[in-house]
């Protein structure tokens, strides 16, 4: 498993970085909607369609959704408008659903709707983020990159934190691996990157520690998007949510810090635009 999982990432990495910085927008938009419209796939799976039929419908419903809210919100120049409503619609019921879950045993017949409507935010938002940072200016391939550097040092560190130093769990009924601990080495680790960050893009004092500020926010968000997909699988009994990529399970078990990170991260770029 750790083999296949190595040599999967050995592929993905480059495949990611050259997607990043050299396809044109048109090719980045198409690969955008395929890898959402698997994650789709997966999340109809997640949420209770075991019939082809209608997690198809599902998946063509959101691939709808993702094209016309990409050019809508490019076309009226109303980009950051959709994705502010696409971060409160995706927070108010992931976060519903947590506190729900970890206070009640739910049955699933009861949950699957609010699955379903949650994939909603869960596949928009990061779609359409993913859209602003790499089209908003010059360095927008350098914010991408940026941004899953940054969650992958997260999941990182609260992995090897959490193995050595984890003994107050942090939702044990949602994911009992996860720990207080594990959350901790994952900010102090972002923290470093964070710095580091600030100084390859040459910012002001002022918007430094914005960024730096903004940073640490993401990896807290991106700890509930991993926790909002653990919910969802536990609730169904499933370890993974596909088996598409070798060694890390599908493709949603590979963007679900992502689906809350991105667009906490444009957000928070957009603002630190406001400010100077």
């Amino acid at each position: 498993m750790l083999k296949q999982r190595v040599l999967t990432g050995l592929v993905l990495a480059p495949l990611t970085i050259w997607a990043i910085f050299a396809l044109p927008e048109t090719g980045f938009i198409v690969l955008l909607l395929g890898i959402f419209s698997i994650a789709a796939w997966e999340l109809g799976g997640l949420a209770g369609l075991s019939q082809p039929g209608p997690r198809l419908f599902y998946v063509v419903g959101m691939f709808a959704l993702m094209g016309a809210t990409g050019f809508y919100a490019t076309l009226q120049d109303r980009i950051l408008d959709v994705l502010y409503l696409l971060i409160t619609a995706f927070w108010l019921l992931a976060l519903l659903g947590l506190f729900y879950f970890y206070q009640h045993t739910v049955k699933r017949s009861d949950f699957s709707l609010f699955r379903l409507l949650a994939g909603i935010g869960i596949i928009l938002g990061p779609f359409v983020a993913l859209l602003v940072l790499r089209h908003r200016d010059p360095l927008g391939p350098q914010w991408v990159m940026y941004l899953l550097l940054l969650i992958w040092v997260a999941d990182s560190c609260a992995y090897f934190t959490g193995r050595a130093f984890g003994r107050h769990k942090l939702l044990y009924n949602v994911s009992p691996g996860k720990s207080w601990e594990g959350v901790v080495g994952a900010l102090l680790g972002c923290l470093l990157l964070a710095v580091i960050a600030g100084w390859w893009f040459e910012l002001v004092v002022a918007n430094y520690l914005w960024f730096i500020a903004i940073s640490l926010v993401v990896v807290v968000f991106s700890v509930a998007g991993d926790l909002v997909e653990s919910l969802f699988k536990r609730q169904v009994g499933v370890k993974d949510s596909g088996h598409i990529l070798p060694g890390h399970g599908g493709v949603l078990d590979r963007i679900d810090s992502l689906t809350a990170a991105a667009p906490v991260f444009a957000s928070g770029l957009y603002l630190l635009e406001l400010s100077t």
